[in-house]
């Protein structure tokens, strides 16, 4: 299980990077930007709130019926557990890291119909 996780973030850190717009002149920028194709991930300042709005939206996703594999659901509950965690102990943009990686997890095994 551990090794299937720690393949999960790898991965998923992996796909964010490469994701990611460059920064384009925005000198101590700390703004995240999403991907385009998501609707949950929006375009926000690293802020203490919005690790409340990710860890809302995701216990919503987590909590309504789905067709996502019990291992995923596993990983993504794990991140937001440690999200959560960060958030909570002031290293926010960490936990705004681990808490959009569970949201890009359920993501990407949703169903069409979720």
């Amino acid at each position: 299980m551990h090794n299937a996780l720690m393949r999960t973030v790898f991965f998923l850190t992996v796909v964010m990077l490469l994701i990611e717009l460059p920064n384009t002149g925005r000198a101590n920028s700390h703004q995240l930007i999403a991907p385009v194709a998501s609707k949950d991930l929006v375009i926000t300042s690293d802020s203490h709130a919005y690790c409340q709005q990710l860890n809302q939206t995701l216990s919503e996703k987590i909590r309504y019926p789905h067709s996502i594999p019990v291992g995923v659901m596993e990983d993504a509950r794990l991140l937001q557990e440690r999200g959560t965690t960060l958030c909570r102990h002031h290293h926010v943009r960490a936990g705004i890291e681990r808490l959009r990686r569970a949201l890009l997890l359920l993501n990407k095994h949703e169903g069409p119909h979720s």
